[in-house]
């Protein structure tokens, strides 16, 4: 089966499955106010999902008969890993020090330039930290969401 054999169309199936169920749980049985943002999150993704869907039809014919390696394991496993350990640490540590840490990790192990450059290391810690606050006024001030503490914020 050709859905199964291309990168693009594996992909634009498991985003319609994410979609349909992020619109499922935010709009089955939940109050309008409190489910207004991941309602909106919902919509968005389904729109995105059906560009994909759009895009892998338009371009299916061009599919030939070599189908290069589907999962590049080697460059996955650092982020899968750095996944774990923030989803292990983010009750016990908190939400905010939890995502700095993962952001930046994620900046290190996928950014262009290692950490040898010395300015591209403060670059990344300065994108880092503007993530975070930009994650906590959006998430605190304007949102209202209450984010996972721990022993940290």
């Amino acid at each position: 089966m050709i859905w199964f054999k291309s990168k693009e169309h594996i992909a634009a199936i498991v985003t319609v499955g994410i979609a349909v169920i992020a619109l499922v749980t935010s709009f089955y049985k939940t109050d309008a106010e409190v489910y207004l943002f991941p309602r909106i999150a919902a919509i968005i993704i389904t729109i995105l999902a059906a560009v994909l869907i759009f895009k892998v039809i338009k371009n299916s014919t061009d599919i030939g008969s070599n189908f290069p390696k589907l999962i590049k394991w080697k460059t996955l496993l650092p982020g899968l890993a750095v996944g774990v350990v923030y989803l292990f640490l983010l009750e016990i540590v908190g939400f905010y020090v939890t995502s700095f840490f993962a952001y930046f990790s994620i900046c290190v192990i996928y950014g262009r330039c290692d950490m040898t450059n010395r300015k591209r290391g403060i670059f990344k810690l300065v994108v880092s930290t503007i993530f975070m606050i930009v994650l906590f006024l959006l998430f605190w001030n304007l949102l209202h969401v209450r984010t996972p503490t721990g022993w940290l914020i």
